[in-house]
């Protein structure tokens, strides 16, 4: 399936880039957009030990239900109500933190195949395997580590549901993700890239080696 967001085209998500990151960053984007793309594929083994979640706010964990989907648009009100109706009648399930009532982040966990359309591709997903993806939390909230007290729990939960790894993907220059995954225990596992000339599309995977 799809993304849940809309992407926009190619110019308008150049112009954000070269507004708001610097110009590696940028760089690399505009690579993305012209046929040169590449994720980190992280993994975190759920027999591993999990910390206790400590959120420096209270925050009540669940999983979002069928009825709640107006909860969700308030978060992200760019999302397709139709395919986060078709996503939960599917199997899929997402993760939340709600604050006072609010949701003020969420993780999903993705069925698979799961169909990448920034690598278009299906991500490699084994049996065990839980895929992580579209984790958001609410800008009035970070600064809050909530999107790591949700992955704590998230990956009890999962764990509590006989998962034995948790999988998810980011892009290299997305270093603060980075760092907060590796706070949650994910490691990096294998490069998944794709390359298109054209109409023709390739794609790669390089296992990943410690510098």
């Amino acid at each position: 399936m799809t993304s849940l967001y809309p992407s926009g085209n190619a110019l308008q998500r150049a112009i954000r880039s070269m507004r708001q990151e610097d110009l590696g960053t940028f760089a690399y984007k505009l690579a993305s957009e012209t046929g040169f793309r590449r994720v980190l594929l992280l993994e975190r083994p759920l027999d591993d030990p999990i910390a206790d979640p400590a959120p420096a706010l209270p925050v009540e964990f669940a999983m979002l239900g069928a009825h709640e989907i107006d909860d969700y648009l308030v978060l992200r009100p760019d999302a397709d109500r139709a395919h986060i109706a078709a996503h939960l009648a599917s199997g899929w399930t997402c993760h939340v933190l709600r604050h006072e009532g609010r949701i003020v982040s969420a993780c999903w966990r993705a069925n698979p195949p799961y169909w990448s359309s920034y690598l278009e591709r299906t991500m490699p997903i084994a049996d065990g395997d839980a895929y992580l993806t579209d984790a958001w939390t609410d800008a009035g909230y970070r600064g809050h580590a909530l999107a790591h007290v949700l992955c704590l729990h998230q990956l009890r939960d999962l764990r509590g549901k006989g998962f034995r790894r948790a999988l998810r993907g980011t892009v290299p220059e997305n270093r603060s993700a980075l760092r907060a995954h590796a706070k949650s225990g994910f490691r990096p596992i294998a490069v998944l890239g794709r390359i298109r000339i054209g109409p023709w599309r390739g794609h790669f995977r390089r296992e990943w080696r410690e510098a």
